[in-house]
């Protein structure tokens, strides 16, 4: 399976609409293709949590507060998963 189609199904099964979907992962292709684009999705990043959260966007008791997963942005925090 092509990798375009199993970021869109994985798009959906995450919660996206099927042409938001389809859209986005269009968008993440075009990224990919071009070296001076360096956004990322939180989806790709080993802060992110199942529960769309991030481990280091905390509240002020400590408790990881929700992400944007299907937005392309620079992060400082960002680490690739391994």
């Amino acid at each position: 399976m092509e990798l375009h189609e199993r970021r869109r199904l994985f798009f959906i099964k995450e919660g996206l609409p099927e042409d938001d979907a389809f859209e986005l992962a269009n968008r993440v292709k075009r990224r990919d293709s071009d070296p001076l684009d360096d956004r990322k999705l939180c989806f790709e990043c080993a802060n992110y949590r199942k529960n769309k959260t991030c481990l280091k966007r905390l509240d002020r008791k400590g408790i990881p507060q929700s992400c944007l997963p299907f937005i392309l942005q620079r992060c400082e925090d960002f680490r690739g998963k391994k």
